[in-house]
């Protein structure tokens, strides 16, 4: 948003050398005014900007100058000094152009002698010997010929020196690449210089006029001798492929030039040219010099690179215009295509691919060029139909998805020339719509949508042929193209071909009619199917349209925004029971209108399509919408509502107070937002609204002072800027203060983030104020202790995003740590995040490092710190930051290290102790900390540093060989048990006799348990297994008490092992490096860097322990970066040495190699990956090809055995390879013989090579064909349809769906349908007819699926494939032996009904015309389902046969039904009989289909109702319901029960199963109480129902089943429960949903108000939840409440969807609402009450935490809470208590339970007070949980004494709770 500052021009100052000097000394003239004084004051200046200014002064100066003044030796002095000046300035120097500007105005009578002084230097540069100069002498050769005329006047009078300076030059610059081989700086400068060069030399052809005639043309002029030198030279070039591919094709374009040049005559140019191209020159007829030339290219064999660069220059540098080569240059032209052709077949590699779609769009270009001047056979050759055109169509069409944009890009470009060239070629074109555009349109329209280039052909052909022709082919294009936009690849396609279309069309529908009506036409075609799929289309889709569509289509079309505005705010009106004028936008479960209006307004607002925020919220949209908005139930659209308050197009808007109002409102409520996504907009957003309130406030404050110096006619805002101005700076106070509260104890890690981020961006935004500029807000300011100390324990946070927000804040803020916290604190501070460093929790130590960084920035450490440094640095006020910064992180860091030494002395010693007690991993933590926060290149106390850093390298070292011993174990984890007692280590002491790890160390030679001793005696060790009391003691350290095991003694290894690798890769990366020893300003030496890359490379091909090898790899990246940087060619050279040092190891390695083998060869892939990544790019990329080579070499087969091992390295490094996007295309040229490596792999007996080449091939697979994007996307691989391995065929089937396009499917299914057997046929198998089958299956699913085809066609593809079917039906049937086979043929049955009834509405069904169903019954009646199955049948596949079965027999009775008039007709079997089957699959399928029946009668989406045939079936399913076993079936009769009105089937329920309806209920809940969760849900469901039931029809008997009420009401209560699965307590939520009006809102309670009660704390609780799912229930039961009669003025959001957060508050509104008007406050009081003080439970927890001994638990974390916030719901709970009790005519409770309330309350102070004295200093940092708990409840505490003073009406209630507090502060 702000304004941008322009960026400063940058002139390097121009300097002359001594003795020019010394001439304009001597020339200038004492005044000072002739042009040696101007000189010599210009150059005398340090600013290059100043000097620009006397250079603009020269020339005006001498043309005050008399023509005499050419002969003054002061001018031309100067002009000689003048032309060395313009020689010796840099070719990016303003300077340079400013001067040529300049000279090319002198006088005209000065020109020669200008002329001949810039010669005579010239000719000095050009003897120039040095070659690191030569590029200096090009770029001033090239500056000269850029619109200089003096320079083009030098090179002219010295072409023939130029010329012979290039080839010079050219050759030497070569010679020496060749030479610096390796030194990859050096190598690119020379690139670029050669590069420069043979620009130079075409530059000169094109613009020396010279060249124009024909005199330098003879045989021994020394030009012409130069120019055939340079066209040897630029030859050699093209062949060379040491040297880089532009350089080559840069030569290719110098080549067409200079024969373009110097061939005469100019006729046989185009000849010569396709002769070389095709091979075919004849050496006899061409030219000597030719031949001597580019011998070469006539008789040589010329690469595929060479012929395509030479094919590029024949377009680029030939004339192809108005057809001046003729039909030479026609027949050229074809020429140059049919070799493109050749060679677009040959070429594989990436970048040369690149270069043949640049050709062959550049041939496209030089076609339309030729052919609008052409001869009439090129136009037949070249037309839509010529096979010239065809073969392009086809490469577009196997390139438009080539993964390369740039590619991509070049076939629209083609595609586009293609369509021009055929209108070109046709006469007349555009008045008749022309066969090829129609048939290519048809084409391309029956393409899938999914195909990308699809989109930009269409783009093209509307662009050509109008977009009218298109939608007369197909209407619903545009609906088409929104409903891929759910796809996010597809996205920006589909975006733009919209765009095209919907601008092409409003352009045709302007220009056909003058009226304004063309436009509902236009809003019908695009702007309805838009709001249709942002009210109902996915969330995806909704998303992309919005970011994508909506824009382009308002930018275009602002006025449509009216129209879209006004059908939106139909549709909301109409969801609240007004007339709906347009159906369908918006159901309650989507966003709905509402979000579609407020996306729309938001993209609107933000893009300058709304005149002002006013006028929008009075005209466009009410501010009810905008808060219904701002507290939707789903969240886009609450982030759009935001986005329409905070983005403008205009950055200096002025905020509005209702938009203040509405900003304050939202963040009340959306801080705790569970979605990354959703808390990075709205953090976003308002960070956008900051910066529009500070801008805004510095255009006030101007206007402000402008008013107080005169008053304005006219006033430009509605108020006086002051007022603004406090409305802002209170506005933003007010935001501060709900930001900070957010930060309160237990807040979640969703609610800490936002605030902190926000919090960060106004620091940021609204920072300290530099000088005079105006800041409306500051935060510093609004800072005190206690939002210092909220600040600071973010850091217990356990999460690191938190920390290092409340970090980088506390760092954006003033000095606060000494502001605020006392030395005592700050030393407490310091030995808690000492203590913290040594924890055996890994996040302690994160916290530690935190606070460290804290306590050093802030200047706040401890002053016996300063004994650790030897040379003594006074800082006082004055010195800088960055001193005093260095010398508290070299103090910090050396205490660090003393303790460091100390304890890895311990761990040398025992490192089971170092484990339990002080494993090590958090001292080099927070070193590593440390130093990343401070800048090592810019270090005052660089000899104080120096020997930490070595001493720091040495620990390093010392650390990593103390754990490494178990980090390079064969098995470090996985095989290892929790050995904290003698039966488990017995068990470790087993397994590990068991797999005798191969390993130089013992450590896992035996299990280990601690003992209570300073030191192990490692032969006791098998003894200490019985005796277990394992408390630890060190020296110098406290008794802790605790377990160690094998895991934490691993924990503690590898993430030593991580610390010890980050730490080095971070000193590589941030330290100077001493180029030589005594260098005085770096830290790392030559040798200290090469002993790093040996500990990293050791580490990487020894360790196992995957989290070990992937952190020193990360370590090691950073090094290799460094080294490839480094000007030290030695430094340079080490990664390819060990490189190669690398892959000799893994080929000569074998079974007793120390490389690790297993483990996907463990860290070799990644060490290899280090070192192949930070091979610079723009290289020719060596080190991969010759690794690739040499991998794929090892990878193949090989006949030995023994010797596997290498083959293994290499198949696991390619793998990792072929994953590593950094390589990106230049790994594609190896795809091929990766894949051949990786099936030849698959024969191997060898499992590890299977394995491996296992995961190579998916790698493989992935590199080709992207990653897979969805759960249900089907698998692209191989076909295996015969095989013997049932899954395999399953697999070959749906991965052939993809390989057949839509338009194929119909016919391929009848070729599959035809290979099955007959019935007749002997011999068969059954494999194959079940692999045919699924393909068949699965190819028709999909056919059916398929969207956007003709209904016509699909019926008669359908009808065709009906037929077929009938054909083979005896495999349905009981000929058929196989059950699997006959299963799937019965699903394609099955599928073939549900397709023909689907498409068929009014015409005759096709089913029956065909006799289908007839065929079907047969099928039935002759089956088991009928028949019965063999006493003790099993068979394979009997189950999936009898599903398969039992779906098409539903279908048929159905059908049957659906033709008899909704009676059982010639129905084989009935739905009685089948629920009464003997096998639960029937019946389960049964049940099924008949509960999906109900549902739809239920909920009022079937077309009539309920069926007859399911009428009166209540009996039938009461008997099912007592006599069912199977679980699922009976959890779906249940589900039935409660779809029918309980009226119908409860009173049969005696008759029936002999339960009254009473008796029933009780069974209903004992279900609901002892059955699993989806059967108790369900049960629960029911009961309710019943109980409803009960309540609603028996009024006057209600008391009957009181006892039962109770019984429901607490088995609502348990289904509660937090530990229930969310299934239970989604039951629940629909119960209280659906009970709401009649339990929680009746105007007349029929609960018992402590019943009542109980239930709405259920709503409370389930709304704090933190699954999502269950929240977002609950608050569909509070939009229930609140919408009721009684209940809908209790808020303002009745009826709306509302979010969980404002949820929670409604609830309290509507429940203290509801206990008014109940008239029941007195006595629900102390209940209320009783919830805001917790039920003690939480301080139970405390104290038993504080006295209980301590247990370390490895990755037990402190109690984290995502969503629920016990002191929001106090804060809300209060708030409405306090609101209630304001009110006049409520009874107070009795005083003796305020008497309790107040004992109960005091006492809890008491316990508090003395919990809170017992914790240790600094007890947020070391005792975090407990100290948390305790804040909870303190102010839950806090809160019920506010109110029970407000309760005894004290005014002085403030004195009371402060009293009553006075001992818990002081605790604190």
């Amino acid at each position: 948003m702000g304004v941008k500052k322009k960026k400063e021009m940058q002139v390097t100052v121009l300097t002359i050398c001594h003795q020019d000097l010394e001439t304009l000394k001597s020339f200038a003239d004492v005044e000072g005014k002739n042009l040696a004084s101007l000189l010599l004051r210009c150059v005398q200046l340090t600013d290059g900007v100043s000097q620009i200014h006397y250079v603009k002064q020269i020339v005006p100066l001498l043309e005050k100058v008399d023509e005499n003044g050419v002969c003054d030796p002061t001018i031309q002095s100067c002009l000689d000094i003048l032309a060395g000046i313009y020689l010796s300035l840099s070719l990016k120097n303003p300077l340079k152009k400013v001067l040529a500007s300049s000279l090319n105005s002198l006088p005209e009578f000065f020109l020669p002698e200008a002329v001949h002084r810039f010669t005579s230097r010239l000719q000095e540069e050009l003897n120039t010997t040095d070659l690191y100069s030569y590029r200096k002498v090009i770029d001033n050769i090239s500056s000269c010929m850029e619109n200089f005329n003096l320079g083009r006047a030098g090179v002219n009078n010295l072409l023939k020196n130029v010329l012979h300076f290039l080839q010079k030059s050219l050759i030497e610059i070569v010679e020496e690449n060749r030479k610096c081989a390796g030194n990859h700086i050096i190598q690119t400068q020379l690139m670029n210089d050669l590069l420069v060069g043979i620009r130079v030399s075409m530059m000169l052809v094109q613009k020396v006029q010279d060249f124009q005639g024909n005199l330098w043309k003879a045989s021994n002029s020394p030009i012409w001798q130069n120019m055939c030198g340079l066209l040897s030279i630029f030859t050699k070039f093209l062949s060379d492929d040491d040297l880089l591919q532009t350089v080559q094709s840069t030569s290719g374009l110098a080549i067409i030039l200079f024969i373009k040049t110097m061939f005469h005559p100019s006729e046989k140019i185009p000849h010569l040219i396709s002769s070389v191209l095709l091979h075919s020159v004849d050496c006899t007829s061409v030219p000597e010099w030719f031949m001597s030339s580019c011998r070469s290219l006539c008789c040589g064999n010329v690469s595929g690179s060479a012929v395509l660069f030479l094919c590029q220059g024949t377009l680029a540098m030939l004339d192809w215009q108005n057809g001046s080569m003729g039909r030479s240059g026609e027949a050229l032209l074809l020429d140059t295509a049919h070799v493109l052709f050749t060679l677009s077949s040959q070429i594989k590699e990436p970048t040369l691919e690149m270069f043949l779609s640049r050709i062959m769009a550049s041939w496209t270009n030089s076609a339309i060029q030729v052919l609008e001047s052409s001869s009439p056979s090129l136009r037949d050759s070249l037309n839509g139909n010529s096979s010239i055109v065809g073969r392009l169509l086809e490469y577009v069409y196997t390139h438009w998805e080539h993964p390369l944009d740039a590619l991509r890009h070049q076939t629209k470009i083609m595609f586009k020339n293609l369509l021009q060239m055929h209108r070109l070629t046709v006469e007349g074109a555009g008045l008749v719509p022309d066969p090829f555009f129609v048939k290519l349109t048809e084409c391309l329209l029956r393409l899938e949508w999914h195909i990308k280039g699809k989109y930009m052909c269409l783009g093209c052909l509307v662009e050509c042929i109008g977009i009218e022709h298109i939608l007369a082919i197909d209407k619903t294009i545009p609906s088409q193209i929104l409903e891929v936009m759910g796809d996010q690849s597809l996205v920006p396609y589909a975006s733009d071909l919209l765009e095209t279309m919907f601008k092409n069309h409003k352009s045709h529908l302007k220009s056909q009619t003058a009226e304004s009506s063309w436009i509902d036409q236009w809003h019908e075609t695009w702007v309805s199917p838009l709001l249709f799929i942002l009210c109902e289309g996915n969330l995806d889709q909704k998303s992309y349209v919005i970011d994508y569509y909506l824009p382009k289509l308002l930018s275009y079309s602002p006025e449509s925004l009216q129209y879209m505005v006004k059908i939106l705010q139909t549709s909301i009106d109409a969801k609240t029971g007004q007339e709906q004028s347009f159906p369908s936008l918006g159901s309650c479960n989507s966003r709905g209108a509402l979000g579609a209006l407020m996306a729309c307004l938001r993209i609107a607002r933000a893009h300058g399509h709304l005149q002002s925020a006013t006028d929008t919220w009075e005209n466009l949209v009410s501010g009810a919408r905008i808060k219904q908005g701002l507290i939707h139930q789903h969240c886009q659209v609450r982030i759009d509502t935001l986005g329409l308050l905070c983005e403008s197009n205009r950055s200096t808007e002025i905020v509005s107070m209702e938009e203040m109002q509405w900003i304050q409102f939202f963040i009340t409520y959306n801080l705790n937002s569970q979605s990354p996504g959703v808390r990075q907009q709205i953090c976003s957003l308002l960070k956008k609204l900051f910066c529009r309130i500070q801008e805004s406030s510095q255009v006030l404050y101007k206007l402000e002072q402008n008013k107080s110096k005169h008053e304005p006619e006219k006033e430009l805002t509605k108020q006086h800027p002051s007022v603004s101005l406090q409305q802002y700076k209170n506005f933003m106070s007010s935001i501060c203060n709900s930001l900070f509260e957010a930060l309160f104890p237990g807040s979640s890690y969703s609610t800490r983030f936002s605030a902190l981020t926000i919090l960060g961006s106004i620091a940021e935004v609204f920072h300290v104020p530099e000088g005079r500029i105006y800041t409306v807000y500051q935060l510093n300011h609004d800072i005190d202790v206690g939002r210092f100390q909220a600040l600071m324990e973010c850091f217990t946070s356990t999460f690191e995003d938190v920390k290092m927000l409340a970090f980088d804040l506390l760092m954006k803020l003033s000095k606060t740590a000494v502001h605020f916290q006392d030395s005592e604190k700050l030393q407490g501070l310091f030995q808690a995040a000492l203590a913290l460093s040594t924890s055996t929790k890994p996040y302690d130590c994160v916290t530690a490092s935190y606070l460290l960084n804290f306590l050093i920035w802030q200047d706040a450490l401890p002053s016996s710190l300063s004994a650790y440094l030897t040379q003594q640095v006074a800082c006082g006020d004055g010195d800088r930051p960055a001193t005093v910064v260095e010398r508290n992180t070299l103090m910090v860091i050396k205490c660090l290290m003393e303790n460091l030494e100390e304890e890895v002395y311990q761990a040398e010693n025992s490192l089971l102790q170092a484990a339990a007690s002080f494993p090590m991993y958090g001292r080099v933590h927070c070193i590593t900390g440390a130093l990343q926060k401070l800048s090592l290149n810019s270090l005052q106390l660089v000899s104080e540093w120096r020997p930490v850093v070595e001493k720091l390298l040495l620990m390093s070292y010392r650390l990593s060989t103390v754990v490494s011993p178990v980090i390079q174990s064969s098995s470090p984890e996985g095989l290892i048990p929790m050995d904290t007692d003698s039966e488990s280590a017995s068990r470790l002491q087993m397994i590990l006799n068991e797999i005798q790890p191969r390993d130089t160390n013992d450590y896992f030679n035996q299990a280990k348990i601690l003992k209570e001793h300073d030191s192990f005696d490692m032969k006791d060790l098998n003894a200490s297994v019985v005796n277990i009391d394992i408390s630890t003691e060190i020296k110098g350290k406290e008794v802790k008490t605790c377990d160690v095991t094998a895991q934490m003694v691993l924990v503690c290894c590898w993430r030593s092992m991580k610390e010890v690798a980050l730490l080095l890769g971070t000193l590589c990366q941030l330290l100077p490096m001493q180029p030589v020893p005594e260098s005085s300003d770096g830290l790392l030496t030559v040798e200290q860097v090469k002993e790093i890359g040996d500990y990293f490379k050791q580490h990487l091909l020894q360790s196992r322990h995957r989290g070990a090898f992937e952190l020193a790899y990360t370590g090691f990246v950073k090094l290799t970066e460094v080294l490839n940087r480094c000007p030290n060619v030695s430094l340079q050279k080490l990664p390819e040495q060990w490189l190669w040092s690398v892959l000799e190891e893994i080929k000569c390695s074998d079974p007793s190699s120390k490389l690790c083998a297993t483990r996907r060869s463990a860290g070799i892939p990644f060490y290899i990956q280090a070192l192949l990544a930070s091979e610079p790019k723009k290289g020719k990329m060596d080190l991969l090809k010759i690794t690739m080579k040499e991998l794929i070499s090892l990878a193949g087969p090989t006949d030995d055995l023994q010797s596997t091992v290498p083959q293994v390295h290499a198949l696991n490094i390619l793998r990792a390879l072929f994953r590593d996007t950094r390589l990106g295309e230049n790994i594609i040229p190896y795809v091929a013989d990766g894949a051949k490596a990786a099936i030849l792999g698959f024969t191997s007996p060898v499992w590890a090579v299977r394995n491996s080449s296992t995961l190579l091939f998916s790698a493989l697979i992935t590199r080709i064909f992207g990653v897979k994007r969805a759960k249900d996307e089907l698998s692209k691989t191989n076909r295996c349809g015969h095989s013997p391995v049932y899954h395999s065929r399953e697999m070959a089937a749906r991965a052939l769906v993809p390989f057949v396009m839509i338009d194929h499917i119909p016919n391929t299914i009848r070729t599959l349908l035809a290979t099955l057997p007959s019935c007749t046929d002997q011999c068969f198998r059954q494999n194959h007819i079940h692999g045919t089958l699924l393909q068949v299956f699965h190819l028709l699913q999909a056919y059916s699926d398929s969207k956007h085809r003709t209904n016509s066609d699909f019926q008669h593809e359908l009808t065709d494939i009906t037929v077929c079917t009938k054909a083979k039906l005896w495999l349905a049937k009981r000929q058929n032996p196989c059950l699997v086979t006959r299963a799937v043929y019965i699903d394609i049955l099955f599928l073939l009904t549900c397709c023909l009834n689907k498409s068929v509405k009014d015409n005759q069904p096709v089913l029956e015309s065909l006799g289908f169903w007839e065929e079907v019954r047969g099928i039935i009646s002759g089956s088991e389902l009928i028949t019965g199955f063999p006493c003790a049948f099993k068979a394979p596949g009997l189950p999936q046969y009898l599903e398969s079965l039992t779906r098409l027999t539903i279908a048929a009775v159905w059908a049957a039904a659906a033709k008899s008039g909704e009676r059982e007709r010639d129905v084989p079997i009935s739905f009685s009989q089948l629920l009464e089957s003997a096998f639960p699959e029937v019946r389960s399928l049964t049940l099924e289909a008949l509960l999906e029946k109900f549902l739809s009668a239920a909920s009022g989406l079937g077309e009539k109702g309920l069926p007859p045939l399911l009428c009166n079936m209540g009996e039938k399913f009461l008997l099912l319901a007592m006599k069912e076993n199977h679980p699922e079936c009976f959890c779906k009769i249940l589900k039935i029960l409660h779809c029918m009105d309980p009226g119908e089937w409860l009173p049969q329920t005696e008759h029936c199963v002999h339960l009254t309806p009473k008796e029933f209920l009780i069974w209903t809940m004992d279900v609901a109480s002892n059955e699993r969760s989806e059967i108790q849900s369900v049960a629960l469901r029911l009961a309710s129902k019943v109980i409803s039931h009960h309540m609603q029809t028996c009024v006057e008997n209600r008391e009957l089943i009181a006892a039962e009420l109770k019984q429901w009401v607490q088995l609502v209560i348990l289904s509660c429960e937090d530990h229930l699965p969310t299934e239970s307590r989604l039951a629940v939520v629909e119960v209280l949903t659906s009970t709401a009006p009649l339990f929680l809102t009746n105007p007349h309670p029929i609960l018992e108000l402590q019943d009542t009660l109980a239930l709405w704390k259920c709503v409370l609780t389930l709304l704090q939840s933190e699954e999502q799912a269950v929240r977002d229930a609950a608050t569909e039961t509070v939009t229930t409440a609140m919408s009721q009669e009684n209940t809908c003025q209790s808020t303002e959001f009745a009826f709306c969807q509302v979010d969980a957060s404002i949820a929670l508050a409604l609830a309290l509104a509507v429940l203290c609402d509801l206990l008014q008007q109940w008239n029941q406050l007195a006595p629900g009081l102390p209940i209320l009450l009783g919830w805001l003080l917790g039920d003690g439970d939480d301080l139970v927890v405390c104290v038993e935490s504080m006295h209980q001994v301590e247990e370390d638990y490895l990755f037990e974390k402190a109690e984290v809470n995502f969503w629920a916030e016990t002191l929001i719901f106090v804060k809300y709970l209060c708030k409405h208590l306090f609101c209630l009790l304001s009110k006049s005519g409520w009874r107070l409770p009795s005083p003796e339970m305020l008497c309790h309330l107040q004992r109960m309350v005091s006492e809890q102070c008491r316990l508090l007070s003395q919990l809170f004295r017992e914790l240790p200093p600094a007890a947020e940092f070391v005792k975090t949980v407990e100290f948390t708990r305790l804040r909870i409840q303190e102010e839950r505490t806090l809160a019920c004494l506010k109110l029970l003073a407000f309760l005894e009406g004290k005014e002085g209630e403030d004195t009371l709770v402060l009293s009553v507090w006075d001992s818990s502060a002081e605790a604190r």
